[in-house]
């Protein structure tokens, strides 16, 4: 990932702001989503561990966590991605817990150098998302040479119900104008983020469902999934 973030942009940067039921009562509570502060790197690391592997369909599907190479393979990824400044983190007003998070990145078309990973559950799901934004053909579909990825989504279950993927998702944007991405695309594996991504008014790029996928690569098998989709899901920055 050769991108690097414009140093006229402040880090950390608020993109956006909104109102959310509290935690502890029906009360309306400002929630702000912002960059992730370098301080909480490895914190936001554990975040991800703690909730996202373990939430995620094809991560639980596969048991991702019985396979310590393919841990430790996400884990360095994710290291990679907030050196980039982009990983944004959601927060309510007068706490420093991690509500949510989204682990972003920058997809350029100039970049020829493939990404190798080695333990064979981690390959497989990357392989997934792979064929799926590759069939999406992001760059000639929307006539871009780069664009704001992410891979890992995440809320912590004390926050869920709040609508928060859906605001971490819209806080795509502002973001997007200020570090001067033309779009952002994703490929979502479970419904609760595909609806997110559609409340935010991301359009479906690409879809295929998980029995299909199965068809297309033996190893892409998941085990009680119980979404019937994979979907490539972008949004023009505007």
């Amino acid at each position: 990932m050769t991108w690097k973030r414009p140093e006229s942009v402040p880090f950390p940067s608020v993109w956006h702001t909104f109102q959310a039921k509290d935690t502890e009562s029906d009360q309306l509570v400002t929630y702000r989503v912002q960059d992730l502060p370098e301080e909480r790197f490895e914190e936001a690391i554990a975040h991800m561990m703690e909730h996202f592997v373990y939430d995620e369909p094809t991560c639980r599907a596969k048991n991702i966590v019985s396979e310590q190479k393919s841990v430790d393979e996400i884990a360095d990824l994710w290291r990679e991605f907030v050196k980039l400044h982009l990983v944004i983190v959601c927060f309510k007003e007068g706490s420093d817990e991690i509500a949510g998070m989204n682990m972003l990145y920058v997809s350029q078309q100039s970049d020829k150098e493939e990404y190798e990973c080695k333990g064979t559950i981690w390959r497989c799901i990357y392989d997934l998302v792979d064929y799926t934004m590759k069939q999406a053909n992001i760059y000639e579909r929307y006539g871009v040479d780069k664009y704001l990825g992410a891979m890992g989504l995440s809320v912590a279950p004390k926050y869920r119900g709040r609508g928060i993927a859906t605001e971490i998702l819209r806080a795509r944007i502002p973001l997007c104008k200020a570090v001067g991405l033309p779009l952002t695309s994703t490929c979502f594996t479970a419904i609760g983020s595909q609806a997110a991504a559609a409340k935010a008014g991301y359009e479906e790029t690409y879809v295929v469902s998980y029995e299909d996928m199965s068809k297309i690569d033996e190893r892409f098998v998941f085990p009680n999934v119980n979404t019937k989709y994979v979907k490539c899901m972008s949004k023009r920055v505007e």
